[in-house]
């Protein structure tokens, strides 16, 4: 990201100075205004591409771990897995919005699949609940 940052930034400055050049400095300012604009963009989507969850499922539990950012915080949840249940959370209102898939027992919820499309998430609901139960 920081090449095509470095790259645009490049780019924007010869176009920039062509224009100046001519006498249209005011265009400066603009070029500046989309580059942070691009950077700030790209520093989001970096940010957010940091997370991750892990479930691990054992005999009695189920464990899920949410992983942020580069410096490696943790959250950790853990549900007895008798006791756990999965569920579809839809906005009702607005079927446009992507459900939320929650996992927990004893009124404790953590959300999984946060950035798994739409039948990502209802095929690990359908995992999870296979899964958690003890048929």
């Amino acid at each position: 990201m920081k090449i095509v940052l470095f790259a645009v930034g490049a780019t924007l400055g010869v176009i920039s100075a062509g224009f100046a050049f001519l006498g249209l400095w005011l265009v400066f300012p603009f070029a500046g205004l989309e580059l942070l604009a691009l950077g700030t963009a790209f520093y989001l989507c970096a940010h957010q591409a940091q997370r991750w969850e892990v479930i691990t499922i054992d005999q009695d539990a189920i464990k899920v771990e949410v992983f942020h950012g580069h410096k490696m915080t943790r959250e950790t949840f853990k549900f007895h897995r008798y006791w756990a249940r999965v569920r579809i959370m839809k906005i009702l209102p607005h079927t446009w919005y992507m459900s939320h898939l929650m996992i927990g027992s004893h009124g404790s919820e953590v959300e999984v699949g946060v950035f798994l499309n739409e039948d990502e998430r209802l095929y690990l609901a359908k995992e999870l609940q296979e899964t958690c139960s003890f048929s």
